[in-house]
């Protein structure tokens, strides 16, 4: 992880992100650049959390060991989305491995200074409530998706997070298969069948969607 001091470049995230809208100056004045190269660790489960992170370039992935020792994988995070908003308040561990997919750029505030300027603010508070309340949705709808064939459980989760050049840039194979809640050979098979079909194309990791009118056909 390196730290960069580039004030110049913080404003202009700043000012795209609105994020002046939900923090106060004095929590302005402590946000620092951090870069992760790609596979690099955010958190760690069960380390002690020192910074809330303002994920503004990249993706991370998001992870959990059950009691089995199984590895899960819930959320794929893209900007704009804080990281580390579940536990920020608390003296809470942190619940999750969070690593970064890709080169990513985060704006982060420590910890205590979050908890001094942070927990007694409207609006800073507001804004947590509604990261939560939209990564619980976004929980929900896995959730509720898995009763889904995995073809249609795909074709909504491209959908969902694809950019405005109708591509995503997906995990490893194990980890996504995963967060499918499917078998990586079974994922093979039906990525397989998507890109035959002429629905997505060929390449991996980077996935980009050719037809969506018949993607869209699927989940309804």
């Amino acid at each position: 992880m390196r730290v960069a001091t580039a004030e110049t470049t913080i404003e202009r995230y700043v000012e795209k992100f609105n994020m002046d809208h939900f923090l106060n100056d004095h929590l302005l004045n402590h946000l620092r650049m951090f870069e992760f190269p790609a596979f690099s660790n955010v958190y760690t489960e069960d380390q002690e959390q020192h910074y809330l992170y303002f994920l503004v370039e990249g993706q991370v992935q998001c992870s959990h060991y059950h009691a089995n020792g199984r590895h899960a994988v819930f959320a794929l995070s893209n900007p704009f989305t804080a990281i580390g908003d579940f536990e920020i308040l608390s003296d809470e561990r942190v619940k999750s491995n969070v690593i970064a997919t890709r080169k990513t750029i985060m704006l982060g505030i420590a910890a205590d200074v979050v908890r001094h300027y942070g927990e007694d603010d409207p609006r800073f508070l507001r804004f947590i409530i509604d990261q939560l309340r939209e990564k619980l949705y976004e929980t929900n709808a896995l959730q509720m998706n898995q009763v889904l064939p995995v073809v249609d459980r795909l074709a909504l989760y491209i959908l969902a997070h694809s950019g405005h050049d109708d591509a995503i840039v997906v995990p490893s194979k194990e980890d996504f298969a995963s967060l499918m809640g499917t078998t990586p050979r079974h994922l093979n098979r039906v990525l397989r069948d998507l890109v035959e079909s002429g629905h997505i194309s060929g390449g991996y990791p980077r996935i980009r969607i050719l037809n969506r009118s018949a993607l869209e056909k699927m989940t309804l």
